[in-house]
């Protein structure tokens, strides 16, 4: 049962380690096509939890979205996912994607302070690098949740999802006064990320 929901993202697994190469647009769009064709097989080989609702993906981002930004994120994420499909399926989806991005800015943060880079104000390190140790948390506990849901076990995705965006939160607080940077923009769309989450893996165990 939970071993086939992990069926599910194997596709996903797959675009973690691509992600990471430098694709052309030609080549990356070969690629989607790909990840598209593995969740397609994975929709049929998907068993589920017990007790858990189904509903197309249309409804469970009209269900979870609280803005428009939110419904247009979710769309986004779920495009490939089974069009009737068990709501825990969309909710690993929803909190691999906030994996990655996690581990973008974070990449993003340690990059700009790579070499000791001088051009920073002793602020903006200082926020960096805090930034960089919430996103850790952040990645981990979103890591959890996707364990946990794959496993039918939801004592503590509910809780983890709200320190993960606690965590992410608090790096935007870091960044307030540095609106220029790069991670600006970054953290804003993480944290409607975590929130997209938290919300559909609400319609699972409650919010």
């Amino acid at each position: 049962m939970a071993s086939d929901l992990g069926k599910l993202v194997l596709g996903y697994g797959f675009y973690e380690k691509e992600k990471k190469k430098k694709m052309t647009r030609a080549s990356a769009t070969g690629f989607l096509a790909a990840v598209a064709m593995a969740l397609a097989v994975a929709a049929v080989v998907v068993d589920g939890c017990d007790n858990v609702p189904s509903m197309s993906m249309d409804d469970a981002c009209l269900k979870a979205s609280t803005s428009q930004p939110l419904l247009a994120l979710c769309h986004g994420e779920l495009l490939n996912a089974p069009e009737s499909g068990e709501v825990t399926v969309y909710a690993v989806i929803s909190a691999r994607w906030a994996q990655w991005a996690y581990e973008a800015t974070s990449r993003a943060a340690a990059g700009l302070l790579g070499n000791n880079n001088a051009s920073l104000a002793a602020g903006e390190r200082a926020a960096y690098e805090a930034c960089v140790a919430r996103y850790a948390s952040a990645k981990a506990r979103v890591m959890a949740v996707q364990t946990q849901l794959l496993e039918c076990s939801y004592a503590s995705p509910k809780q983890e999802l709200i320190d993960a965006r606690v965590d992410v939160e608090a790096c935007g607080g870091e960044l307030s006064r540095f609106a220029a940077s790069p991670l600006h923009a970054m953290n804003a769309d993480d944290q409607l990320k975590a929130t997209l989450a938290y919300e559909l893996t609400g319609l699972i165990i409650g919010k």
